[in-house]
């Protein structure tokens, strides 16, 4: 029988894990990144995302499955393609990375060596993943930059992560949320704005300094060709008014709605004159 309908049965029967549930699981890691979406999304990551916090896998067995998840056969996969099928693997194993997380807020597992580990791997595949595609009409979801920042959420916030390692989120998201290259349309803002509010819950960084990082939103160098400005621009637009409503909905700082709306005001002026 083959992994799809193993996964198949196992689905049927309501996730129940079978005794070879921790061979099965390294069959699973392995073919993450598999092109027919139904196995790679609805078998794969959606068993995965039954097992991994509910406790069906030890916690040894956890420990020996991180590695091969961040390693270059996976999050790192190719890292810097664009437009090829290697982003599948890169995105749907940071797409894991949020259940070891929460297996771990139920029953702490990860040392803080490990957890450093994990960002400095999703720090690093999300600077330098070039892959923006939502989804794909033919190979399903690509997502890397929503799953990462899914990934960047939990690592937000979690205590072993220092005030340079706030600022880094905050800089990565930056980078992401001004690109050029596509206008993201599937809820890429929407998903990265949840890391920035739970650094906003953590109450680490001044004031000031988060004032300035949203203000710098309307300082961005433009580029000289029209459509890549145009897109950065509702890159830009998009991603502050997700902000702005989540800011007011966790009523996580009010003051900052005003500082975002001033600077949603400076990017584009054409519409507020």
């Amino acid at each position: 029988m083959n992994l799809k309908d193993k996964l198949i049965l196992i689905k049927e029967n309501g996730y129940k894990a079978p005794s070879d549930t921790f061979q099965l699981v390294q069959e699973m890691i392995n073919n993450i990144g598999y092109l027919d979406a139904q196995l790679r999304d609805e078998l794969i990551y959606t068993t995965l995302s039954h097992w991994i916090p509910g406790n069906s896998l030890t916690a040894y067995e956890l420990e020996q499955l991180l590695p091969v998840v961040l390693d270059n056969k996976h999050l790192l996969f190719k890292l810097g393609e664009t437009n090829t099928d290697s982003v599948f693997t890169r995105s749907f194993s940071m797409l894991v990375i949020p259940l070891f997380f929460m297996r771990h807020r139920e029953s702490p597992f990860l040392t803080r060596e490990q957890i450093h580990q994990i960002k400095e791997k999703v720090f690093y595949n999300l600077k330098e993943e070039r892959d923006y595609r939502g989804y794909d009409e033919k190979k399903g979801w690509a997502h890397a930059i929503a799953h990462a920042a899914d990934a960047l959420d939990d690592l937000a916030q979690c205590s072993e992560l220092d005030e340079n390692d706030l600022l880094t989120i905050l800089n990565l998201v930056y980078e992401k949320m001004t690109i050029t290259d596509r206008i993201y349309s599937d809820g890429e803002d929407e998903r990265m704005v949840r890391s920035i509010i739970s650094i906003l819950n953590r109450k680490i960084l001044s004031q000031t300094y988060v004032e300035q990082w949203i203000q710098s939103f309307g300082e961005v160098e433009r580029n000289s060709e029209f459509f890549p400005a145009f897109k950065q621009k509702n890159n830009i637009k998009n991603f502050l008014k997700s902000l702005y409503f989540r800011v007011k909905f966790y009523k996580v700082d009010d003051g900052l709605c005003t500082i975002i709306e001033q600077t949603l005001y400076k990017v584009e002026k054409i519409y507020y004159s």
